[in-house]
């Protein structure tokens, strides 16, 4: 394992991620589904790092699917 092989994975499967969107209440029924996709996508390697859903976050945010209230919330979860 290189550098990256260690990184603690904040989600390790799909049910995981699940859950914890459901647990932001500014999510609304049409962005939920749509953060969920774009993390299920981040599996492929074993789990979705903290580093990962920085990424998402931000790349979301910029193209205006989730709010700046969004972008916070999601963040907390890997405080």
């Amino acid at each position: 394992m290189g550098l990256f092989g260690s990184t603690k994975k904040v989600f390790k499967s799909r049910q995981e991620i699940k859950d914890a969107l459901y647990k932001i209440q500014s999510l609304d029924y049409r962005e939920r589904p749509k953060v969920l996709e774009v993390l299920i996508k981040e599996l492929d390697d074993g789990g979705v790092s903290p580093e990962e859903i920085r990424r998402v976050v931000r790349e979301m945010r910029e193209r205006r699917e989730i709010s700046e209230v969004d972008k916070n919330n999601l963040l907390k979860l890997i405080k």
